[in-house]
C-alpha cells in the first residue's frame, strides 16, 4: 500500500531520522504541508464546536432574558436606495418601500428584514427594535445572522493562527540556525525553515484542539501577536522538538559518513 505524500510526511514529522529528507524539501512544500495540517485541525475544532452552534439560537434567547428592556431606537431618513455592490446586490436597503427579496440575500425595507437561509425568510423590524419583548424572534434572527458570518470569521482565524505560526517557524528555524552555525553540526538556514515548518505540526494540533476547552494549562504569556497568544508550554514543546528533529538530522548524516 502506498501512503499519500501527505501523510507519509505527517508521519515523519514524528520520526526524527526523517527530518533529515524534510529538511531537503523546497520550502514552499514545507509551508504548505504547515498549511495543510492548520487546515485539517480547524475542521477538526469545527466539528468539536457543532454542538455549540446548534445551541445557539437557545444560548441567545437565555441571554436576552436577562434584559428587562432592550429597546432599539434611532431616527433615520433615507434620500435614495442603498445596494451593496451597486451591481447585482446582495444588500438592499430601501426604508421608504416595501420589496421583495430575489437575488440579495439581505433586504431591508419599510416593514420588514428579509434574508436568505435555506430559504427566504422575514422577520418584523418592530420585532428586532424590542427585543426584550420577542426574544425567540430575535434570538432566531440573530443566531442566522451568526451562521452566516461563521464562514468570514473562521477565514479570518485560520489566517491570522498560519501567521503566527509562520512567525514561530521564521523565529526559532532563524534562531537554531544560528546557534548550530557555532557548531560543527551546521544545516543551512532553508533547511532550519523546512525542520521548524514540519515540527510546528504537534504545537499547531495542541493548541488549536486545546481553544475548544481551556488554553490555560498551556499557560498563556502576555506576548500577543494578530491578537493571538503564545503559550510557555507550547513553546518550550516546540524548541525541544526542534532539537531532537536535529538531532535526528545529525544521526542520520554521521550514519552517511560511516
Amino acid at each position: 500500500m502506498v501512503l499519500p505524500e501527505f501523510v507519509k510526511e505527517l508521519i515523519w514529522t514524528f520520526y526524527p531520522p526523517r527530518y533529515k529528507e524534510l529538511s531537503e524539501l523546497h520550502l514552499h512544500r514545507s509551508l504548505g504541508f504547515m498549511s495543510k495540517i492548520l487546515f485539517l485541525v480547524f475542521i477538526l475544532t469545527g466539528i468539536l464546536f457543532l454542538p455549540k452552534v446548534f445551541m445557539l439560537r437557545g444560548t441567545i434567547e437565555s441571554e436576552l432574558s436577562k434584559f428587562d428592556v432592550f429597546s432599539v431606537s434611532g431616527n433615520v431618513s433615507q434620500s435614495d436606495r442603498v445596494n451593496v455592490p451597486r451591481s447585482n446586490p446582495w444588500v438592499v436597503v430601501d426604508l421608504n418601500k416595501d420589496l421583495n427579496l430575489s437575488k440579495e440575500l439581505f433586504v431591508i425595507d419599510k416593514d420588514d428584514i428579509q434574508y436568505r437561509f435555506f430559504g427566504i425568510k422575514r422577520i418584523p423590524r418592530e420585532q428586532v427594535r424590542e427585543l426584550s419583548n420577542n426574544r425567540a424572534a430575535a434570538s432566531r434572527f440573530l443566531a442566522i445572522m451568526l451562521l452566516l458570518m461563521l464562514p468570514g470569521v473562521a477565514l479570518l482565524l485560520y489566517l491570522r493562527a498560519w501567521l503566527k505560526y509562520f512567525l514561530m517557524v521564521l523565529v526559532f528555524g532563524t534562531f537554531f540556525f544560528i546557534v548550530l552555525d557555532l557548531t560543527k553540526y551546521r544545516l543551512r538556514w532553508k533547511q532550519m525553515l523546512n525542520v521548524a515548518a514540519h515540527a510546528v505540526a504537534p504545537i499547531i494540533l495542541i493548541e488549536t484542539i486545546s481553544a475548544f476547552a481551556t488554553t490555560a494549562y498551556l499557560v498563556p504569556l502576555k506576548l500577543r501577536f494578530v491578537g493571538l497568544s503564545f503559550y510557555a508550554v507550547t513553546l518550550v514543546l516546540f524548541a525541544i522538538v526542534m532539537v531532537v528533529a536535529v538531532v535526528g538530522c545529525q544521526v542520520v548524516e554521521h550514519k552517511k559518513k560511516r
